[in-house]
């Protein structure tokens, strides 16, 4: 049981070690983030103030983001679990651990990431200078709590991207025509929506006032970077790898193609008519798969994943344009 534990990524053997159903711990999670953001406004005198959407806005981003990574971790667990999968078929026999190894993390640098996380948000928002009431304290604790989370999440995605570059190093088995990879472009995918979802949602709890402060702009400005790095790391290793077929696939086309278009032309000039006939069929074979191998897309993505990447990216910037045409509409 504790080999198993140490198997899992941080967030899930915290929900393990709870012996709960991921989604009734999201729930409690839920229920005490905002059971003590009541407490803290009671304590305050404010609770009366909770019809206020200011007051919610103030102090529910934080929560709202926290619930958000435990609903939707599963999931990026998941669509992650199957692009190591998409390797297994492709590696050779004695290299199948491999993929077993890449599930492993590694805890200790799992912690040093939260930490980090932490360390961050005190640098940027040093609490010690407005902290002075309880819903202070509930909103630094929850922001805490965000950054650290926050910031275990891109390093479990860095690593990923780390291990999925490590396996793409194999001698693999890949066929450009109908590569088997294409699970790798979906988890590459569903870690830009999480990020962009997640953006999108902290906007939601933001005022003008806010995001231009230069706090706010550091911060998206690294969710932001963090949100395409992830994308292109994890799709960077696979695309080598279907280059490098694609590659050995074009050199054995042309290679062929010129030998049988010289022996066409030594045919030719001998006067052959039943050598030119087999080494003309040869040549229009090896032209025409040729082509197919040329015209064979070198990253693991297809149309559709392509349309959602677009949207998701679109979404944060189609949220903050509301916002602000709402404020100027309340301006008016």
């Amino acid at each position: 049981m504790a080999k198993e534990s140490q198997n899992l990524p941080l967030i899930a053997e915290i929900i393990k070690r709870s012996r709960l159903p991921w989604r009734w711990a999201t729930v409690i999670v839920a229920a005490v983030l905002l059971l003590f953001f009541a407490l803290a406004a009671l304590l305050d005198g404010s609770f009366s103030d909770l019809s206020d959407w200011n007051l919610w806005r103030a102090f529910l981003g934080p929560p709202c983001i926290i619930v958000y990574i435990l609903s939707i971790y599963p999931f990026m667990q998941r669509m992650w679990e199957r692009a190591l999968q998409a390797f297994e078929p492709l590696l050779p026999s004695e290299e199948n651990e491999t993929v077993v190894t890449a599930l492993v993390p590694n805890r200790r640098w799992e912690w040093v990431a939260v930490l980090l996380g932490a360390a961050l948000w005190f640098g940027i928002e040093r609490p010690w200078l407005w902290v002075d009431q309880w819903l202070d304290v509930y909103a630094s604790v929850t922001i805490l709590l965000m950054f650290a989370i926050l910031s275990w999440l891109i390093y479990n995605g860095l690593i990923c991207a780390r291990r999925l570059n490590i396996l793409s190093r194999k001698p693999l088995n890949i066929d450009i025509f109908n590569t088997e990879l294409v699970p790798v472009a979906r988890y590459s995918m569903g870690m830009a929506l999480a990020f962009t979802g997640g953006i999108s949602l902290s906007l939601v709890f933001q005022s003008i006032e806010s995001l231009l402060a230069w706090q706010s702009i550091t911060i998206y400005s690294i969710l932001v970077c963090a949100t395409i790095l992830l994308f292109f790391l994890s799709m960077w290793s696979t695309h080598n790898v279907m280059a490098r077929a694609k590659r050995r696939e074009h050199d054995l086309a042309r290679n062929n193609l010129e030998k049988v278009t010289r022996e066409l032309r030594e045919a030719a000039v001998q006067d052959s008519p039943e050598e030119m006939d087999r080494l003309y069929t040869a040549v229009a074979a090896w032209g025409i798969y040729e082509r197919h191998v040329r015209e064979t897309p070198e990253w693991p993505y297809n149309a559709t994943i392509l349309r959602r990447l677009s949207v998701s990216v679109l979404i944060p910037a189609v949220v903050y344009l509301i916002k602000v045409m709402f404020n100027l509409t309340i301006g008016l």
